[in-house]
């Protein structure tokens, strides 16, 4: 099973974020620009850790965090990431 999403970060200094989770171990890398600039590793079961957070751009920085959310089938097993920009809630990317 395999997740990849992308999305642009700034305005004057734009970059594309890709985020990807693959393999039964759950790798995620993080590539800005299509340069990775966080890889994982991979773990069986769940993502650990589950929030990334990593600055984008030279000039024009902000910070992107990547939070990884997988409820236990008890509490409804919804599983999706939360993407926030400089602190404020982007968008969410189901995941799985």
């Amino acid at each position: 099973m395999s997740t990849t999403f992308t999305f642009s970060v700034g305005a004057q200094e734009p970059h594309e974020v890709t985020v990807r989770v693959a393999g039964i171990r759950n790798r995620v890398t993080i590539a800005i620009d299509g340069v990775v600039a966080i890889d994982s590793g991979g773990n069986f079961g769940i993502v650990m850790p589950n929030v990334f957070d990593i600055e984008v751009g030279v000039y024009e920085k902000h910070m992107v965090s990547v939070r990884f959310i997988a409820q236990q089938h008890v509490d409804g097993g919804a599983t999706y990431i939360d993407v926030f920009i400089d602190g404020r809630f982007g968008f969410r990317q189901n995941w799985g």
